[in-house]
């Protein structure tokens, strides 16, 4: 059974993030990004204070959301949209990386910020501004001093679209010895699969507590590409001004190892009188992607490829390579694409979404390395394919030229996702019970906000 309080290994942990706080700043001498993502975190609790001053409703359930980045977020706003049909609450959401602001708008937050540094001190005083109803994390990224810190409080705490890669190292020492008590405090949580069950199980989770209800990211997929095929979408916009005798081919969350395959490839198909329309959409749309693409594309296609905010504003012709400089629009865009290339699977990052792609109706094709159970899934039904270097462009060719195989791969891709659906609404029903939970415990945060 976890304890209600931190264990000897997250007091340890705490005094060691605390220890490491005054060094934090040193970061900022790696980048620019990283410098900002720092400063942003060692004020995240004043910032969350300053709200629960004025805007914490004590007449109110309030709901405290975390994950990681914009990905793990987004795939919970499905789920937070039917739960907000059900009930009026306040919402409050972090995350890890700087990246999760992009989701945002489509989370509507009443309040976020940067997840606070995962101390005692810290968590203690986040948690007793916002005096929340229930704590949930979405997908992956637990935090074992935030929930000691919760449970302390009688603050239940949940999971939603929960996953475990079976690679993953919170499944291997040291980190499953520091995590096995926050997912022991785990009261409710939502797999999206019962393999993906298993194994948060082996990290500690309590069978009273799973339940297997699918991905709400699907859902999201599904309804990102309806909205695409509405008249004024970015992807109606990006298809007009791309050179209508070409199909295209959209690489999605891309690093370099990526465009350096999606540009030889291109190349290559030119040189074979088959030319392709190709946008590149980089994982990170910083200034230093852009200067990446641009050289590469120069030196693999001899042209200067054009970017979306000067097709947006109507000063250039889509004849070169487009790489989009903006955040937020990959997956409408991909509607816009006859085939997607996935990034992440050439290195050690780990492959992106292949359910965005999946949920446009069209092929999808990624690296080698893919730890993911979509991509094998989508593998296994012929939605997909596996490309390298070596081979990318013979692949690539072979499916842009053939609309027939296009069009059969591409409909096992949405069938797939149309059948990973309802994950939204038994998602929902398991927060809507935590919030419930944490009514009805008549003590700690949860009735401080009641007063």
């Amino acid at each position: 059974m976890s304890p209600a309080g931190p264990a000897a290994s997250e007091r340890a942990w705490s005094l060691a993030v605390s220890a490491a706080r005054p060094l934090l700043p040193l970061a900022g001498l790696v980048s620019e990004k990283a410098a900002r993502g720092v400063a942003e975190r060692r004020r995240a609790v004043a910032r969350l204070e300053r709200w629960a001053a004025s805007g914490r409703d004590p007449d109110r359930p309030l709901l405290w959301l975390h994950g990681a980045s914009a990905g793990e977020l987004l795939g919970a706003v499905p789920a937070l949209e039917a739960l907000r049909g059900r009930r009026e609450l306040q919402l409050v959401v972090t995350h890890f990386s700087p990246s999760g602001a992009a989701a945002l708008p489509a989370l509507a937050p009443d309040a976020s910020a940067p997840l606070p540094l995962d101390t005692l001190g810290e968590t203690g005083r986040a948690l007793d501004a916002l005096r929340p109803s229930a704590l949930a994390f979405s997908k992956l990224d637990l935090w074992p001093v935030l929930t000691a810190s919760a449970a302390v409080r009688g603050v239940p705490i949940g999971l939603v679209n929960g996953t475990v890669r079976p690679g993953s190292s919170r499944l291997a020492w040291p980190a499953r010895r520091l995590l096995r008590h926050a997912y022991g405090r785990l009261g409710r949580a939502g797999a999206v699969s019962e393999e993906d069950a298993a194994r948060l199980r082996e990290l500690g989770v309590a069978e009273a507590a799973l339940v297997v209800t699918g991905d709400a990211a699907f859902d999201r997929a599904a309804e990102r590409a309806r909205e695409a095929r509405r008249p004024g979408s970015a992807a109606l916009r990006l298809r007009a001004a791309l050179p209508e005798a070409l199909p295209v081919l959209l690489g999605g969350s891309t690093w370099a190892a990526d465009e350096t395959l999606l540009l030889a490839a291109a190349a290559a198909l030119e040189e074979a009188g088959r030319p392709v329309s190709l946008v590149l959409v980089p994982h990170e749309p910083d200034r230093g992607a852009l200067e990446r693409v641009t050289a590469a594309s120069r030196r693999l296609l001899d042209r200067t490829p054009v970017l979306w905010s000067e097709l947006e504003a109507g000063r250039a012709s889509a004849t070169s390579p487009v790489v989009v400089d903006a955040v937020g629009l990959l997956a409408g865009l991909y509607a816009a694409a006859d085939v997607a290339y996935v990034g992440g699977g050439l290195g050690r990052g780990g492959l992106h979404s292949v359910v965005e792609p999946a949920a446009a109706g069209i092929p999808v094709a990624f690296g080698p390395r893919h730890a993911r159970r979509e991509a094998d899934e989508l593998l296994e039904r012929g939605a997909a394919l596996e490309v390298g270097p070596d081979t990318a462009a013979e692949v690539l060719a072979r499916l842009l030229g053939d609309a027939g195989e296009r069009e059969r791969r591409g409909r096992a891709a949405a069938g797939y996702v149309e059948a990973e659906r309802g994950a939204a609404d038994r998602s929902a029903a398991l927060l809507e019970a935590l919030l419930s939970d944490g009514e009805g415990a008549g003590g700690g945060a949860a009735a401080a906000a009641r007063g």
